[in-house]
């Protein structure tokens, strides 16, 4: 790839201390519902972000045939990794549909009453300071009380939805400027699995996002929207030597938080690193 076109595109470079601070604060009690709603993409929350090596990646793509493309073999993630990454299932389960909802519906789902002076909402977005300041401390609901159609007894549930869409729009589908899709609210509240219901899942979206964005900012785009931080996981356990080839997530929990661990017992390949 020509020096001058080599893309540098910008991405998710650190996680909000406030993110951070709200998990720590609602996973006390909480903690398995969440679970069950992400998997482990709460983890994602500790992960130190390299904007490098997606940069260097980039110039291996190739966005014809949605592959890194090297000199003997060409390499992209699965949806098999993914879920195994993210601790989420894909089979038997039915593939979320993106739904961009009204102002008011976004509102609703999360207890709040209809707003009309929140135009962004209406562009099909919403800030992250709106969602913590409002669901984020403990004290939100008494500060913000007049904004809201529900009780204090149902708002801790809509505090729980209001983090899944706040950790999903800033860390696994981000958007320029720190915006979060309002659509994740109805995929949130999709996700969480009725009685009698099929169980919903992701899996297949994120990994579509990760591919597409690789492809839009080798053709120029300016942001990568796609989950850099799953994708800078995914790289370093394939571009690292292991003694035993056996699969890189056996015998442990949880694949994300359990990531440096398995570090310990890798080498990097020759020319990989300084």
């Amino acid at each position: 790839m020509d020096a001058f076109l080599t893309p540098n595109p910008q991405m998710v470079v650190d996680v909000n201390y406030k993110l951070r601070n709200w998990w720590i604060d609602i996973k006390g009690d909480r903690e398995r519902e969440i679970r069950q709603l992400l998997g482990g993409l709460t983890y994602l929350i500790f992960v130190i972000p390299n904007p490098h090596l997606i940069r260097a990646l980039l110039e291996f793509w190739d966005p014809v045939r949605m592959v890194f493309k090297f000199v003997n073999f060409d390499l992209a993630p699965t949806i098999e990794e993914i879920s195994g990454f993210i601790d989420l299932p894909y089979h038997e389960c039915e593939m979320l549909v993106p739904y961009k909802p009204s102002s008011k519906e976004f509102l609703k789902s999360l207890g709040m009453k209809s707003n009309p002076t929140l135009p962004f909402l209406d562009l099909g977005w919403i800030h992250f300071e709106f969602l913590y300041s409002r669901f984020g401390r403990d004290d939100s609901y008494y500060s913000f009380s007049d904004e809201f159609e529900c009780s204090v007894e149902e708002w801790e549930t809509y505090r729980l939805n209001a983090f899944a869409i706040a950790l999903l729009g800033s860390l696994v589908f981000p958007k320029l400027r720190g915006r979060i899709d309002t659509c994740l609210g109805y995929m949130v509240r999709d996700l969480a699995q009725r009685e009698g219901e099929p169980r919903k899942t992701i899996v297949p979206m994120i990994l579509a996002k990760i591919m597409r964005s690789l492809s839009a900012c080798v053709n120029g785009r300016m942001f990568f929207e796609g989950c850099n931080l799953l994708l800078q996981l995914w790289a370093i356990e394939h571009f690292y030597l292991r003694f035993d080839a056996v699969d890189i997530f056996l015998g442990y929990g949880n694949k994300i938080d359990n990531h440096p661990r398995r570090m310990v017992a890798f080498t990097a390949l020759v020319g990989f690193v300084d």
